[in-house]
């Protein structure tokens, strides 16, 4: 099987719209947050794997901001996932098509917005099902 990193993806992750990238909440759930009290932790998980990888760096404020790689992140999962009105005001102001079940730099047409050096380690060691789906082919 060829891995993902070893090609370009453009074509299938825009198929599926990168439900490989439902990190914060699953897609096969609807993106319900069950509130068992580990969301919050894989959050910051993930923001590290991020900022270790060079696409994401914490702004002066704490904001999320572009690391290395120049690319902003779309959301900011530790707001996005609010249930409160303050996660509410956060979800109003994103654009329609931006899914914050998703890793912050998945967009729904093209995936990762990050180029590839700059991904987290473990997005190149994992494969989602079409992937192998479409190398049995």
């Amino acid at each position: 099987m060829i891995h993902p990193n070893d090609r370009d993806e453009a074509d299938l992750c825009g198929e599926c719209g990168g439900l490989c990238c439902a990190l914060y909440l699953a897609h096969d759930e609807h993106g319900v947050y069950c509130g068992d009290g580990w969301l919050p932790e894989y959050i910051d998980l993930w923001t590290q794997r991020l900022i270790a990888s060079g696409a994401l760096t914490m702004a002066p404020d704490g904001s999320m901001a572009a690391g290395e790689a120049g690319v902003p992140p779309l959301h900011d999962p530790r707001i996005s996932h609010r249930s409160d009105a303050v996660g509410e005001a956060y979800r109003a102001t994103l654009p329609e098509w931006v899914d914050v079940r998703k890793c912050q730099y998945c967009h729904p047409e093209s995936g990762c917005l990050l180029p590839r050096r700059y991904r987290a380690p473990i997005c190149g060691e994992w494969v989602c099902e079409l992937w192998e789906t479409r190398e049995r082919r």
